[in-house]
């Protein structure tokens, strides 16, 4: 008898493929959203460069990634971060999406252009 009451009690959760799914597709999100760790707003600067400037770049790095068939959610995500009671647009991205930032930029100062270098140097070494 207790057995039997026990066995009620318990009420067994299934599955469906659409639960699967969108515990899968968090789950990668995750392993993803671990991957962008750099935040585009670090390259404005007075020696290195300004917001339009980085915002071509941005587009023309979204564009190499779209042409070679990497999906852009993989390397490149749109935040907004409040800071003083103002809300800004910034991007977080990955080493690529970084990397390919900053060659996409136009080189405005000797800065910039060691930042390029280094980019390079470290990629062909």
């Amino acid at each position: 008898m207790e057995s039997n009451t026990f066995t009620r009690s318990i009420i067994p959760h299934f599955f469906t493929h659409d639960d699967y799914d969108s515990v899968m597709d968090a789950v990668a999100d995750r392993i993803i959203t671990s991957h962008l760790t750099h935040y585009t707003s670090t390259l404005i600067g007075d020696e290195l460069f300004d917001e339009e400037a980085l915002e071509q770049a941005l587009h023309k790095a979204m564009e190499t990634c779209s042409a070679a068939g990497m999906p852009l959610s993989n390397h490149f995500r749109m935040i907004f971060i409040s800071s003083g009671g103002n809300l800004r647009r910034d991007w977080l991205v990955s080493d690529l999406g970084f990397h390919l930032v900053i060659l996409n930029l136009e080189v405005s100062s000797p800065l910039a252009a060691k930042l390029k270098i280094q980019i390079l140097t470290r990629t062909v070494h």
